[in-house]
């Protein structure tokens, strides 16, 4: 059990490496890390289809406020300069939520769909994701017949937790704290 402890934790630090280097979301940036027989054999980030315009070109989130890049002016507005760009506080917060809907894909179905493009299979995988699944996500897994589903951060949006569990996937949240990065910093056995 604790090796197995050991291995889901390192894969979690890799999906989440993996999604603060690569994620082009402005508000979560999350990976979905696909392992079988101890391999990964796939990895999905979320974001936009490649050539679409990504997410934190339009939006930036800073102290939990959200951003929205303007090519008009906006007067009377919070604005925040990023990157040479000007963003402007946005008057609906979940603005971005519905943009995302609309234009983004999970990194859960990013990586079933590289599964999919290849023909591999992922009966009997583990998805190591760093965010909850959300319902939508949660169905596809369900439907790759994952075995079990892992995941260190609750999301917001995440309610198909139960319906995996109801469907025999192994559902573990792992936390990952800032003590445990700050602990394995000095940890000469990692």
């Amino acid at each position: 059990m604790q090796k197995q402890q050991q291995w889901d934790t390192t894969w979690l630090l890799f999906a989440r490496m993996m999604a603060d280097r690569h994620s082009k979301c402005a508000s979560k940036s999350v990976a979905c890390v696909i392992v079988k027989d101890e391999k990964p054999i796939s990895i999905g980030i979320n974001g936009t289809p490649s050539q679409h315009v990504n997410c934190n070109e339009i939006y930036l989130k800073q102290a939990g406020v959200l951003y929205k890049a303007s090519i008009d002016e906006v007067k009377d507005t919070e604005s925040v300069l990023h990157n040479g760009r000007m963003f402007y506080r946005c008057t609906n917060q979940e603005e971005h939520h519905e943009w995302s809907k609309l234009n983004e894909i999970h990194a859960e179905i990013n990586a079933l769909g590289k599964l999919a493009a290849d023909s591999t299979s992922a009966r009997h995988a583990t998805a190591y994701v760093t965010h909850s699944p959300c319902h939508a996500c949660s169905l596809a897994l369900i439907a790759s017949k994952i075995d079990r589903v892992v995941y260190s951060t609750g999301y917001e949006y995440g309610d198909g937790l139960t319906l995996m569990r109801q469907s025999g996937i192994e559902v573990i949240h792992r936390p990952l704290t800032e003590e445990y990065f700050l602990e394995r910093i000095f940890d000469k056995d990692l």
